[in-house]
């Protein structure tokens, strides 16, 4: 009857088997989205900041030689190294000179004090960084960043 009456007892070995063989394969074919995809990840939200560049990086970079904890004077008061930018800027307030509002709008964050102050033109004071403006995308990506970075309404 069967050739190998061992066999017989066992119908269960192979569908075990395909089962094995199709876990097997959807665990090495990769993972949709991986990182060559961030996207996929962060909800597609397309970024204004360009590749491998942060406003976090922006700001290291541009503004804490004037901006710092670590600054003997930080300028105008503003730490921007402290923890908890971007939403601190909403609740810090700008120097008497520029009116001691707040430097994050949070009724129209696009139209705060803390981007107008990158503008050629900021309405008060002096564009920042002083002596080297950022770039157009530099500015875009702060602008996202401080946008996205508004706190929630109580």
């Amino acid at each position: 009857m069967f050739a190998n009456p061992s066999a017989a007892r066992r119908p269960y070995r192979a569908p075990l088997a395909s089962l094995f063989a199709v876990a097997l394969l959807a665990t090495s074919a990769g993972c949709a989205g991986g990182l060559d995809d961030p996207d996929r990840f962060t909800g597609g939200t397309g970024g204004a900041c360009a590749t491998s560049t942060t406003a976090t990086g922006i700001i290291q970079a541009q503004c804490f030689a004037c901006h710092s904890t670590s600054s003997k004077e930080i300028g105008a008061g503003l730490d921007l190294q402290a923890p908890g930018l971007p939403g601190r800027l909403y609740t810090t307030t700008s120097s008497a000179a520029c009116g001691a509002v707040p430097m994050a709008d949070s009724a129209n964050p696009a139209n705060s004090l803390f981007l107008k102050k990158l503008t050629p033109t900021p309405g008060c004071g002096t564009q920042m960084p002083q002596g080297n403006p950022l770039s157009e995308a530099e500015s875009a990506c702060l602008k996202e960043w401080l946008v996205n970075g508004k706190p929630s309404s109580p």
